[in-house]
């Protein structure tokens, strides 16, 4: 595709909305060109497709020098010229960007009330009644849990990046343990070292670990002994009577067993994830998942037994081969477990799958939409608060990832990660720490790969250095 831009340049915002409407493969050209005089923005766009010539004239007024409203012009006028080539929902507008909600925190930061960030909402980026309202409850909660954040605190990202098998829609870092099983002593041993490394790194700042979080990969991958190794280590390190959120993601129920549960709590756990994804057995078998449904549920009840009182179960709208009424009944067997989270997320499209252009794939969009209303209607019902969303590139329907929870059970350490306002130390394979400081972001990454982490082992704990030397302490 060919996108030619004149008056105002806004490349990556196009380019994603064309991707909404265009196969890559496709021959279409975009011409777009903006004037502003002060008080009115005027946007001529014309698509050259087919052999056919589609435009759109807008004229919008506008006081200001804001680039996010340029650019929501030139992309509003894009998108209703390209609606007359082919129809796609856009329940979020032109709004771009991963964090919604960030959008009406600094919206609210100007001084205007929340009716008129909805009128922004629904006027310049034209946005749906409906997102239009999670995103202002999901900046809400965001605002008070990022108000708990205690000074001088960081959160600790441990990654273990083994899973039984990899799923057939995984973008995570992990590695089949049918391959990479064999280093899995390797790499706990190695970990431990790396947690040693870290408490010293964290003392040097005058920091100290507000929120743990076990991730992957599958960390139930590792058998119960490993695990406790991992945990004891951290208690060794740290201070867990300051430790406000310990989360450790079971994920995958077939991982799951009392004795790693037992492990977990006598090590602090106080969060688990329990992920069942769908809970419709034929689309488990269609992903690569290797449990049931009724795995999953029986893995949630052994967890109540077993004492943990903040469980997070995930699901994944418009898996292959789901469509409304299937996922609806995900919702509801998730729901009457009566887990504390329940974390939505929409199915990536990849760009390279065949049918993805065709009327199928469009409606596919339009049934993602009505799932995830429905979920967040149940949610409502139930009593359980959006407290964090994301949204991905190459998402379907440009939709987006919700969080919902029940008062007092929302995950500190995901709003953290995603709003990036408390330094995030990762440990493990894939680990990406992100240091906060004045204003900006500083990232420093581990290995992926398992036997790398452990052949490199003297260049991770360099990159523990590297966060002193960023900060400038101790020497550095």
């Amino acid at each position: 595709m060919i996108i030619i831009q004149n008056g105002w340049e806004c490349d990556y915002e196009l380019k994603l909305f064309a991707g909404l409407f265009f196969n890559s493969s496709e021959d279409a050209s975009v011409y777009s060109d903006m004037k502003y005089d002060g008080r009115v923005i005027n946007v001529y766009t014309q698509i050259n497709f087919n052999g056919r010539a589609f435009f759109d004239d807008l004229y919008f007024e506008y006081k200001g020098s804001d680039r996010r409203v340029f650019t929501c012009a030139v992309t509003k006028s894009f998108c209703r010229a390209a609606q007359k080539i082919r129809s796609v929902s856009l329940p979020w507008g032109v709004m771009c960007g991963i964090r919604p909600a960030k959008n009406v925190r600094e919206l609210k930061e100007t001084g205007i009330s929340d009716d008129e960030i909805r009128d922004v909402l629904k006027r310049v980026y034209e946005v749906s009644e409906e997102k239009t309202d999670l995103a202002m409850r999901v900046a809400k909660n965001e605002e008070q849990l990022l108000s708990q954040i205690g000074k001088n605190s960081v959160s600790i990202y441990i990654g273990i990046p083994f899973c039984p098998t990899r799923c057939l829609y995984c973008s995570f870092v992990s590695t089949d343990i049918r391959v990479s099983g064999k280093y899995m002593d390797g790499f706990v041993k190695k970990l431990l070292l790396e947690i040693d490394k870290t408490a010293e790194i964290i003392e040097k700042m005058g920091a100290y670990a507000e929120n743990i979080y076990i991730g992957g990969g599958t960390p139930t991958t590792l058998d119960e002994t490993q695990l406790k190794m991992i945990f004891d280590r951290l208690h060794s390190r740290f201070d867990f009577d300051r430790i406000k959120e310990f989360t450790l993601e079971a994920g995958r129920p077939d991982t799951i067993t009392r004795e790693k549960l037992l492990a977990a709590r006598e090590g602090g756990v106080n969060r688990i994830s329990i992920n069942p994804q769908t809970m419709n057995d034929e689309t488990l078998k269609k992903v690569g998942r290797s449990h049931s449904a009724a795995m999953a549920e029986e893995k949630f009840r052994l967890a109540r037994e077993l004492g943990f009182d903040n469980i997070n179960m995930d699901l994944i709208a418009g898996l292959p081969g789901e469509d409304a009424g299937m996922f609806r009944n995900s919702i509801d067997r998730v729901i009457a477990l009566d887990p504390e989270n329940i974390t939505v997320h929409s199915m990536c499209v990849k760009r390279a799958a065949n049918l993805r252009f065709t009327e199928n794939s469009l409606t596919e969009a339009r049934i993602m939409n009505d799932m995830l209303s429905y979920a967040q209607k149940r949610m409502n019902e139930t009593g359980r608060e959006p407290y964090y969303m994301y949204r991905q590139k190459n998402i379907s329907g440009n939709l987006e990832n919700v969080g919902y929870a029940k008062p007092g059970t929302m995950s500190t350490y995901n709003v953290n990660i995603m709003e990036e306002k408390q330094t995030i130390i990762a440990l493990g394979g894939g680990g990406s720490t992100k240091i906060v400081m004045d204003g900006r972001i500083e990232r420093i990454f581990n290995f992926k790969d398992p036997l790398e982490y452990i052949r490199r082992f003297d260049e991770i704990l360099k990159k523990k250095d590297e966060i002193l030397e960023v900060i400038g302490i101790g020497g550095y």
